[in-house]
């Protein structure tokens, strides 16, 4: 693995923030005046959807850590794009072999529905899909209600489905509109197994956090080199910037986290599933983290609805739970680890 980006990544890293430079004030609008898409979006999908894919794929024969830049670029201002969305229900269906080509170049528009209610995990997934047909339901499916195809998550295996069977569903996020969407009478387009498809999928929503945790970092550090007290910066006093730095340290650590997840999957390294429960759990924490912080920092301002921190907030509480929760993650992480231990001495 590189210890630094590409000249390539970095050009990812620049273009996309500059794509998504109004996604705060397209957040705030989403807030006041009900989602709508931003006018980039649709270059998004068009340029962007082919990342993490092989060519053979229809992709650029890029990496799935370029992906995970993008998305993470994206998540720093909020931008109500459905790009990360995209581009998780593409990698879980190019996973299982099912033909992406139409959606990695933006003409078709998919999400992914995986997680099911009562369950924070998929251990507790029971959709299935038996005999060609689709069983179950699936719950807060973002950006289900434009979507032209659902790519659903059913046990071991994967189906491409016709959209409808929807139940618009109040969000938390304003800029992640979702619905629980019904299964059954659902026709199957296209099948096949899982693979390592959903690990693919949890990169990208482990990256999505870790962007919003920075953004939540930059808005603070703005706002504290803004603000004046003793007719001085916030920032410069040290139990403003110290906040901030406890922050952007656990971030770091989860994006770290996260690129050799990414890695560790495309390489398919032992390490992979490890990696990428450690990288989703840690990222949920940091970002939620981050959001408070940069409340704390704005001070009261910070817990009105005029200021935008809450929105850092809305984001994080909303996507922790997005493929498995912060806490199930751990658990699952936990627990190989034990069986690990338990099996190397039998080994010896």
């Amino acid at each position: 693995m590189r210890a630094t980006f590409t000249p390539e990544q970095v050009e990812i890293d620049r273009t996309l923030a500059e794509m998504s430079a109004s996604g705060l004030l397209d957040a705030r609008r989403c807030l006041e005046h009900g989602f709508a898409f931003p006018s980039f979006d649709g270059a998004l999908l068009a340029g962007y959807g082919q990342l993490g894919l092989p060519e053979s794929a229809g992709g650029f024969g890029s990496s799935l850590v370029d992906l995970a830049i993008a998305v993470e670029a994206l998540g720093r201002t909020l931008a109500p794009s459905r790009l990360p969305l995209q581009a998780a229900a593409i990698q879980v269906a190019a996973a299982a072999g099912i033909d992406v080509a139409d959606a990695a170049e933006g003409r078709v528009r998919w999400t992914l529905a995986a997680d099911e209610a009562a369950a924070d995990g998929p251990d507790g997934w029971s959709a299935a899909l038996a005999g060609g047909a689709a069983s179950g339901a699936k719950t807060l499916v973002a950006h289900a209600g434009d979507a032209d195809a659902i790519v659903a998550v059913l046990g071991d295996e994967v189906a491409l489905l016709e959209a409808g069977g929807l139940t618009a569903r109040r969000s938390l996020d304003p800029t992640r509109p979702v619905w629980d969407v019904e299964l059954d009478g659902r026709a199957v387009l296209a099948s096949g197994p899982l693979q390592d498809g959903l690990l693919r999928a949890t990169v990208v929503a482990a990256a999505d956090l870790c962007g919003a945790g920075l953004g939540a970092i930059r808005l603070g550090a703005d706002y504290a080199r803004e603000r004046k007290q003793f007719g001085k910066p916030i920032g410069s006093f040290q139990g403003v910037a110290f906040q901030l730095v406890d922050a952007f340290v656990a971030v770091k650590a989860a994006w770290d986290l996260t690129l050799f997840a990414a890695w560790a999957v495309e390489q398919g390294d032992a390490r992979a599933a490890a990696a990428v429960h450690g990288a989703k759990a840690r990222a949920g924490e940091a970002a939620l983290f981050a959001s408070e912080r940069c409340t704390q920092v704005h001070g009261g301002m910070g817990i009105t609805r005029e200021a935008d921190p809450h929105l850092f907030g809305r984001r994080a509480l909303a996507s922790d739970p997005w493929l498995g929760s912060g806490r199930w993650h751990r658990r699952t992480l936990g627990r190989a680890r034990l069986a690990a231990a338990v099996a190397e001495p039998a080994a010896a």
